[in-house]
């Protein structure tokens, strides 16, 4: 099941980085569970997040939001720069199971879902 959602690029709480948090139980649904790796990797204006127990890059969370847990995967400054993704930018991620894709889009066009 393909899906895709439309988000900002946020600032961390000291307002110098640019920050992608992702939460809610669709991380869940396209397999991004809570304790798993996730591998990162960046090519052709895309960054792409493959669940991958082995690896060290990010790890999936739990949060408490409103006093209840909930799956949270935070993309840092890191990998942003290097995909040269700033504050205020919009993404289109495209979601599949296991895998989601980050691309940057502008008021003038929208992201095209990578197969």
């Amino acid at each position: 099941m393909l899906q895709f959602k439309e988000l900002s690029i946020q600032k961390t709480q000291n307002g110098f980085l640019p920050n992608l948090p992702l939460n809610g139980k669709w991380l869940d649904e396209v397999g991004f569970t809570v304790g798993r790796g996730v591998c990162a990797s960046f090519e052709n204006s895309c960054l792409t997040l493959t669940v991958d127990d082995s690896s060290t890059d990010l790890m999936v969370e739990s949060r408490m939001v409103r006093k209840r847990p909930r799956t949270h995967l935070t993309i840092n400054a890191f990998w942003l720069k290097k995909c040269g993704l700033n504050i205020g930018d919009k993404v289109g991620l495209t979601l599949v199971h296991g895998k989601i894709q980050i691309q940057k889009i502008n008021r003038f066009t929208t992201a095209v879902p990578v197969a």
